[in-house]
């Protein structure tokens, strides 16, 4: 396993140590998983989440990772990105990139090339504090997610449909979209998981046939399920929290919906404009941005990364 890393994370610029090879398996299949991460304080947010899905996601691919190596190489990468900032409290967006390699027959891999793991630093997205107060608002995507159960949940670099929702959602002067399967199966947004709320509970869609299974997703359905006995009259019973298929008109029926990934964590969202041939009957679905179930799942999260700060992971 090679790491490359972005040595100059005070101007974001590369350096030529850090160019991908021409014949990189990302760069001309997809080869290859990756993650998003969110540093605040000093530290990786839900890292623990981040490296079991990438050791998960890179195992699916049958791309082997030296774990033990990953994680000091990010230990020392943060360390680094500290270094250069004014104070520790600003948060940056860090992304790792697992390549499955560099050469190859076609698409065969060649076995004696190992992996190549990429760091980058970016800004942190300033307009998500924004959002968070006023809510999301989301169309209904046109663009169906492909069924493909030997890659369902992995985030693996193959983002073509997304970039074909992301115009539809830029079209639309939207904030995301929801996002269904080619059998009309809600699955996701466009770069975050889905949770509504109804009168049996928290739900969220399965993500074993396509879709990606997000660490902050991943998070809240442990966090959900194991909630102890003081926490049950704020969120409900942990039994009540399902992973299910879902359609857009199960969420007629929602008190709350958000949107959740590692950067923007769980954001409410305010309304969902979907497309309907019957101009008697609305086609917007309207939530509260401020909903007490939104914020309550919201917590958990801020809680789980506090505690995980305090602990030094």
């Amino acid at each position: 396993m090679k790491i490359v890393a972005n040595t100059d994370t005070a101007s974001l610029t590369s350096s030529s140590a850090d160019a991908i090879a021409l014949n990189d398996r990302a760069l001309n299949y997809g080869d290859g998983v990756f993650t998003t991460m969110c540093v605040s304080q000093g530290k990786v947010e839900l890292l623990s989440f981040h490296l079991a899905r990438l050791n998960h996601d890179a195992k699916a691919l049958a791309i082997p990772l030296n774990m033990a190596k990953l994680r000091t190489a990010i230990d020392e990468y943060v360390s680094t990105l500290n270094a250069s900032l004014e104070h520790t409290k600003t948060q940056r967006v860090m992304k790792i990139h697992v390549s499955s390699g560099e050469g190859g027959r076609g698409y065969a891999r060649d076995s004696h090339a190992p992996a190549i793991v990429r760091f980058s630093t970016h800004a942190y997205p300033a307009h998500y504090s924004e959002l968070a107060a006023s809510g999301l608002t989301l169309i209904n995507a046109k663009t169906p997610l492909a069924i493909q159960p030997l890659l369902g949940g992995i985030k693996h670099m193959n983002r073509l449909e997304q970039v074909l929702v992301k115009r539809e959602v830029i079209a639309a002067n939207a904030d995301d979209a929801l996002v269904f399967d080619t059998q009309g199966h809600l699955i996701e947004a466009s770069a975050g998981n889905v949770f509504f709320q109804t009168d049996s509970g928290w739900h969220t869609p399965k993500v074993n046939n396509c879709g990606v299974n997000g660490v902050v997703r991943q998070c809240l359905l442990s966090m959900l399920k194991a909630s102890s006995s003081k926490d049950r009259d704020i969120i409900g019973n942990p039994s009540s929290v399902h992973e299910g298929e879902y359609t857009l008109a199960d969420l007629t029926n929602a008190k709350a919906l958000v949107i959740t990934n590692a950067l923007m964590g769980v954001m409410p969202v305010n309304k969902v404009i979907y497309n309907n041939n019957d101009k008697e009957i609305s086609n917007e679905l309207e939530f509260s941005a401020s909903h007490q179930g939104a914020k309550t799942l919201a917590k958990l999260v801020l809680d789980k990364i506090q505690d995980d700060h305090a602990n030094s992971y």
